[in-house]
């Protein structure tokens, strides 16, 4: 064959390098981005695969006898027409290098949707599993070593392969991967020392609207305690929104975790679990011991007629009652 760059080797490597784009694009949450290049790496990889088998199965099954005569190398031409990603796919099936799964079409279509203006991916669909599973279908068809693949990725490629992991599990584990990789990303070329310095000041005390203990922000009490970040080890905050006091925003979570040096959260109970945050964490000041709320906390709010004593009482009772969510509560 004429043409190295319709080689296996070629095609492989360069399916590779869009898989590696795709990933990062998914770790920054640039969804078009990862879908036009998840969609670029299948198509690659789903030639170099028919290339393996043969360099004919590349042909389109229409048209001129031009890359006919270039991939037997009869004579060269200056512009081949290949087969297109759809095509390409019912060969590797017929071949059994690929299950049928009309989800791997969806994601053709919806990297054509971004290459022609026309993005659009339902709320359901999970393009990262798709492109990871059908990606390591086709590794294992060409008995390529996956790890030296996914490289740097390997990490989030197991996760969303387990089938193991409860989507909730799979989802936060992604989150971690994702956030050690940005962390990773800022911190390149950092001295040690600046770094401690980082970590210290992100799980600091010294940013009112970012620090520990009882807090209001937009109508929202709440309580936040320092605990350790799955994903990078630096101290973040486990929020518990206090019920009954306040308005805050529709649909706020009862409790959620955010890390200021990393941007790792979970917002939801099943993302907590999987996270490592039991249901029955108790509160804790900046040393990590533990508090109980009473009515004296919230004095600055009742002396400016934000709250009243009997409202305070009443919500510390049904924080206290919440099926040994948060501990035991006085309300004195």
């Amino acid at each position: 064959m004429t043409d190295s760059s319709l080689s296996h080797e070629s095609l492989y490597w360069g399916a590779r390098k869009f898989a590696h784009s795709a990933m990062a694009a998914h770790a920054k949450n640039e969804e078009e981005i990862f879908h036009l290049h998840a969609g670029v790496s299948i198509e690659r990889l789903a030639k170099s695969t028919l290339s393996k088998k043969s360099p004919f199965l590349l042909l389109e099954g229409k048209g001129s006898d031009e890359t006919l005569l270039h991939l037997a190398g009869v004579r060269p031409t200056k512009k081949v027409r290949t087969v297109g990603a759809a095509q390409a796919l019912t060969r590797l099936r017929i071949m059994g290098a690929l299950p049928a799964n009309s989800e791997l079409d969806d994601l053709i279509e919806i990297r054509n949707g971004v290459a022609h203006l026309d993005f659009a991916v339902e709320e359901e669909f999970d393009g990262l599993a798709v492109f990871i599973q059908s990606t390591d279908a086709l590794i294992a068809y060409l008995n390529q070593d996956r790890s030296k693949y996914w490289g740097e990725w390997l990490g989030i490629a197991d996760i969303t392969a387990s089938q193991a992991l409860e989507a909730s599990a799979r989802e936060v584990a992604r989150n971690i991967e994702r956030a050690r990789y940005r962390l990773g990303q800022r911190l390149e070329g950092v001295p040690a020392g600046a770094i401690d310095i980082i970590y210290a000041n992100a799980a600091s005390d010294r940013e009112e609207g970012n620090g520990y203990g009882l807090t209001m922000m937009c109508g929202l009490y709440s309580y936040r305690s320092p605990r350790e970040c799955p994903a990078c080890r630096c101290t973040g905050r486990l929020i518990v929104n206090l019920p009954n006091l306040g308005v805050g925003p529709e649909g706020a979570p009862t409790r959620h975790f955010y890390c200021p040096l990393c941007g790792f959260d979970a917002n939801s109970e099943d993302a907590l679990l999987a996270a490592g945050f039991g249901a029955d964490e108790l509160f804790s000041d900046e040393t990590g011991e533990p508090v109980t709320l009473t009515v004296e906390m919230f004095t600055q709010f009742i002396q400016y007629e934000l709250l009243d004593p009997q409202t305070v009482s009443t919500a510390i009772n049904a924080l206290s009652a919440r099926s040994g969510a948060v501990g035991e509560f006085a309300a004195e």
